[in-house]
């Protein structure tokens, strides 16, 4: 703790005699240092926590100045002003110990004729000799943190270290709210916690730290509205990155004690330090795992047959019967190259993690494999009676929890057909694929997309977004000139009822509803605008292609 002014007061013979005329309720102020008022532009030359001792003398002449020097100095962030009267003013002003009074700034009548040098050679000593001891403290509490990592201690060392030393219970927590550990004593504060899949806890949604400009960090808090308990939140950062955060269970004293202040800075710094080290062991992981996506989609038998024994050496279970799904943030195009900034990324990463997450918690025996900006799940339906719009509508629930979790960023799904064996994993990541794409392109513009490949029906011909946009062109050019004078759509409807009740007129007006004469007319108006072309088996099965898709095509 360090000096407070209240403290300062009992230290030194002036001090001891001085008096308290206004703002005593900003004694526990914490002193820094000590400065002297000797020019009358003294702003420019005081600190935030200084204890400003004068004369007035700069000012004895300046009735104006004097009613704004409180003012000005509580805005700078001074700790209070003493003042030795009658040398050079009779009084001091009440103007100023109002002012004082109304801000909380201690003001300080000092013993006539009081040497400046009795005053600040005290205070600076003791001063010194508190940051030589915080300094002390820092270093031990950093060497215990350091032997802790050394020798391989975890998170949940890291968090019981911190918790003896600030005397509260420690969580540790990643940037996705995932509990990583907790000191011995944080058993009651997991009840903040919800369960996610397997043993992982996440901090409920009701959990939002806010900003509060505490002036000792960035740290945010929470209180709880129901228990009143007080979670502090101190970033963990790497570099401008925010990893995670160091979660303390109970308020903080004010103002905050320097072991406290090392304790969080410190255990943060060790905290990154840690995530670093895991994190490049699971680079590593992920280039094995990236192997096994390469040999899978690989037509070699022998490559396949290698990467099952590797994949079955790390673990991994890659049971039948499968299909594909494949994950991409909804991004426009053009959008890609504004990767390359951080925020982005870390957004795409985000809404990644939580379709991960929550693809998990729907099936516990997924594989999962993150290509650029895309995530591959190797979705085992064994056990699994899910049909296919079971299965589109829970990965539409996914999509919809991460826009929730992670706004405005969104995600989209393909889905691959169903298949029995692992030889036809690269037909299904083609699959899946072009579900994605040409799901993007029949929906223009919406997000959160599920798509699966069966409901794609004849489009599943077409293996591109590309070729779409082909068969749109000879949609257009095939019933252009229909199109030209059907402004309601009737004759589109008569003609697509005509071909679907084989040719038979009276068939078709009873399907439509309309009078025999009315499809008879209809249908020489369909017939004037396209020629002979259904009296031709090719050309009419063309016709019947372009109306069909032109549906499907003109959503483009």
């Amino acid at each position: 703790m360090g000096l407070t002014l209240r403290e300062a007061l009992t230290l030194a013979e002036p001090l001891r005699r001085a008096k308290v005329l206004a703002g005593e309720r900003g004694l526990d102020r914490v002193v820094e240092a000590v400065n002297v008022m000797e020019v009358p532009d003294i702003l420019e030359w005081v600190r935030p926590g200084e204890l400003l001792v004068t004369t007035l003398y700069p000012l004895r002449d300046n009735a104006a100045a004097m009613e704004t020097l409180v003012p000005q100095l509580a805005e700078k962030g001074l700790v209070g002003l003493a003042i030795t009267p009658e040398s050079y003013v009779d009084q001091i002003p009440e103007c100023m110990i109002e002012a004082a009074d109304k801000l909380d700034f201690p003001l300080i009548e000092l013993p006539p004729k009081v040497s400046f040098i009795d005053i600040i050679q005290p205070l600076t000593s003791h001063i010194l000799n508190i940051q030589a001891n915080e300094l002390r403290q820092s270093e031990a509490l950093l060497r215990q943190f350091l032997d802790l990592i050394l020798s391989g201690g975890g998170y949940p060392e890291i968090a019981g270290l911190m918790a003896k030393t600030l005397e509260r219970p420690v969580l540790i927590v990643d940037r996705f709210r995932r509990l990583l550990g907790q000191s011995p004593d944080a058993a009651e504060c997991l009840e903040l916690f919800d369960r996610g899949y397997g043993e992982d806890l996440y901090l409920a949604e009701r959990v939002v730290p806010e900003e509060v400009g505490l002036d000792w960090g960035q740290a945010r808090l929470w209180r709880d509205p129901v228990k009143g308990q007080e979670l502090v939140f101190y970033p963990i950062r790497a570099s401008s990155m925010v990893l995670g955060d160091i979660v303390v269970c109970g308020a903080l004293p004010t103002p905050i004690p320097h072991v406290c202040k090392v304790a969080l800075e410190h255990g943060a710094t060790v905290t990154a330090l840690k995530m670093m080290e895991l994190q490049a062991l699971s680079q590593v992981d992920q280039q094995f795992q990236n192997e096994i996506l390469e040999g899978l989609l690989s037509e070699r038998p022998e490559v396949l047959e290698r990467t099952v024994k590797l994949a079955q050496h790390m673990g991994i279970r890659l049971e039948t019967p499968y299909c594909l799904v494949v994950v991409a943030p909804d991004l426009p195009v053009g959008e890609m190259l504004s990767l390359q900034e951080r925020r982005n990324r870390s957004a795409v990463d985000t809404s990644l993690y939580l379709a991960r997450r929550y693809i998990r918690v729907l099936n516990p025996r997924a594989v999962f494999w993150r290509q650029g900006t895309r995530l591959i799940v190797f979705f085992s339906l064994a056990g699994l009676r899910a049909g296919t719009k079971e299965l589109t509508r829970a990965l539409h629930e996914v999509c919809q929890r991460v826009a929730k979790e992670n706004p405005p960023h969104t995600v989209s799904i393909g889905i691959s057909q169903i298949l029995s064996a692992l030889h036809g994993f690269p037909s299904a990541y083609r699959s899946a694929m072009q579900s994605l794409e040409l799901g993007r392109m029949l929906y223009p513009g919406q997000t959160g997309l599920v798509i699966h490949n069966e409901e794609l029906g004849l489009l599943r011909l077409f293996s591109s977004a590309e070729s779409l946009k082909h068969l749109g062109e000879l949609c257009e050019r095939t019933l252009a000139p229909l199109l030209a004078i059907d402004r309601d759509g009737t004759l589109l409807e008569t003609l697509r009822t005509y071909l679907e009740c084989g040719q038979n007129l009276r068939r078709t007006a009873e399907t439509l509803g309309v009078h025999y004469n009315t499809a008879r007319y209809r249908l020489s108006r369909v017939r004037t605008a396209l020629g002979p072309i259904l009296d031709n088996p090719a050309d009419r099965l063309t016709l019947a292609v372009a109306l069909h898709f032109l549906p499907l095509v003109r959503r483009t």
